[in-house]
């Protein structure tokens, strides 16, 4: 099935990639340039006929305009272009239904910093692959010089600057950490108006919101989807194994998993701890498939504890 399927990707890409340099029109020729970069993708990631699931947590929203939902309006846009750029991952959000509570209120080390292993246990837990986390962290208007001698002028720029981080469940670690900016020219009432932080709303705003929320969705789906797919150990009760992934992850009976260890711990800087991934501990089989649950019986492990990741043999 998968040998099939990745021929026509191929043929299907080949195809496209001919009719960049024939389409005239920028809009046709983007689109083209997507369809053809998400063929690319599928054909180099990694368990392709298995589905990845990734959650998104609300984004702070530390500038001045607290109150004009900017960060429900670039959640919606930022999910809206990874599941168009990456159809084959799960996502899942605030206001989806359903959606866990870790990620309306994510955990808070002490320092006011954001725990990330305990994000990942939790991740861990409800069957999610990474998790998608940020801020919007400025809107800051900068006067920019133009033209030349007796031509030149100001021209009035405002900047949006919004930081994308993507955790990996399995480790706890960063697969992404990076700050998106996008300039909009405002004119000179609209300028005044954002450097005295009394602005209630500028026209051209949400358009920027939106172009990075189509930057920063390209590059979230293509790192996840060169990660290889991981589920995870729930529970376990005597012969009875529970893994938090099941048919819609793409999951069947019969399907043979190994298992790794992962429940060694290391400090880093600032108060954050990591996951350190094991070595295999042997393989389970697949007995039960549930919409994100499966069941699972051990072949060879000789040690298997909650926690432990499992991967496609």
């Amino acid at each position: 099935m998968r040998p099939f399927k990745n021929i026509q990707l191929i043929i299907t890409a080949m195809f496209l990639l001919a009719a960049v340099s024939m389409v005239p029109g920028c809009s046709s020729f983007s689109t083209i340039k997507k369809t053809t970069k998400k063929i690319v993708r599928d054909l180099k990631a990694p368990d392709g006929d298995i589905k990845k699931r990734i959650g998104i947590t609300l984004f702070n929203n530390k500038t001045f305009y607290d109150n004009q939902c900017f960060e429900e309006f670039f959640l919606t846009n930022l999910a809206s272009t990874i599941k168009e750029a990456c159809p084959d991952i799960r996502l899942i959000k605030p206001g989806d239904a359903g959606c866990p509570a870790v990620l309306i209120n994510f955990p808070i080390q002490p320092t006011g910093q954001l725990d990330n292993l305990a994000l990942a246990k939790a991740g861990k837990q409800i069957g999610l692959n990474a998790i998608v986390t940020g801020s919007l962290i400025d809107i800051k208007p900068i006067k920019e010089e133009s033209g030349l001698l007796w031509f030149k002028g100001a021209s009035n720029i405002v900047q949006m600057q919004i930081v994308v981080e993507v955790y990996d469940t399995e480790t706890a670690a960063k697969l992404l950490d990076e700050i998106f900016f996008h300039e909009i020219e405002v004119n000179e009432q609209e300028f005044e108006s954002i450097k005295s932080r009394k602005a209630e709303g500028i026209s051209g705003f949400k358009d920027a919101f939106m172009h990075i929320a189509d930057v920063a969705g390209e590059k979230i789906c293509d790192t996840v989807a060169m990660q290889p797919w991981k589920g995870y150990i729930v529970s376990i009760s005597g012969n009875r194994i529970i893994i938090s992934s099941g048919r819609k992850s793409g999951l069947i009976s019969g399907d043979i998993l190994e298992v790794y260890a992962g429940e060694k711990i290391i400090n880093g800087k600032d108060g954050q701890r990591f996951f350190v991934p094991g070595l295999k501990t042997g393989e389970i089989k697949i007995t039960t498939v549930y919409t994100d649950r499966a069941e699972a019986v051990s072949i060879s492990a000789s040690d298997i504890k909650e926690g432990y990741s499992v991967r496609i043999k």
